[in-house]
C-alpha cells in the first residue's frame, strides 16, 4: 500500500527490471519524498544542503552504473543518455551553488526538478534501454 505521505510512491510503472538500476531508482525516490515531507513542515531549507549533497553521490554512482550497462551492450541511446545525466549533474550543481549562496526558493525548484525528473527521465526516458537490456539477459 503507497504511504499516503509520500509524494511519489515506487510502483512496477517505474521498474526497467534491472535490480540494481531498481534500487538506486527507489533511492531517487525516497530522496524527494524526504524533501517533500520537509517542505511540508517547513523545514525545507534545513535539509536541503544534505539533500543536494546525497543527490551528487547518487548521480555519480546511479548514472555510472547504467551508463556501464549501457556501454557493455552497445546500448544505442547511450549518448543521448549520458547528455540527460549531465544536465542533471549541472541542474544540481547550480542549485547547490544557489543555497549556499542562501538564494530563496532552491528547496522548491529542487523538488520540481526531481518530480519531473522521476516522470520524464525514470517513467520513459529509462524505459528505453530497460527493454534492450532485458533482452540481452541483464535483470
Amino acid at each position: 500500500m503507497a504511504d499516503p505521505r509520500c509524494v511519489f510512491s515506487w510502483t512496477d510503472e517505474y521498474k526497467v527490471n534491472v535490480e540494481v538500476l531498481d534500487q538506486q531508482h527507489r533511492e531517487l525516490f525516497d530522496v524527494v519524498n524526504e524533501l517533500e515531507q520537509a517542505l511540508h513542515v517547513g523545514e525545507g531549507n534545513a535539509i536541503t544542503d544534505r539533500i543536494l549533497d546525497r543527490l551528487v553521490t547518487y548521480a555519480g554512482l546511479h548514472f555510472a552504473a547504467e551508463e556501464s550497462l549501457m556501454k557493455r551492450y552497445d546500448f544505442p541511446g547511450l549518448a543521448t543518455h549520458q547528455i540527460q545525466h549531465d544536465m542533471f549533474r549541472s541542474k544540481i550543481l547550480v542549485l547547490l551553488e544557489r543555497h549556499r549562496a542562501a538564494k530563496p526558493g532552491v528547496a522548491v525548484e529542487l523538488l520540481l526538478f526531481l518530480q519531473t525528473w522521476l516522470k520524464t527521465h525514470v517513467l520513459k526516458t529509462d524505459k528505453e534501454y530497460s527493454a534492450f537490456l532485458n533482452a540481452r539477459g541483464v535483470r
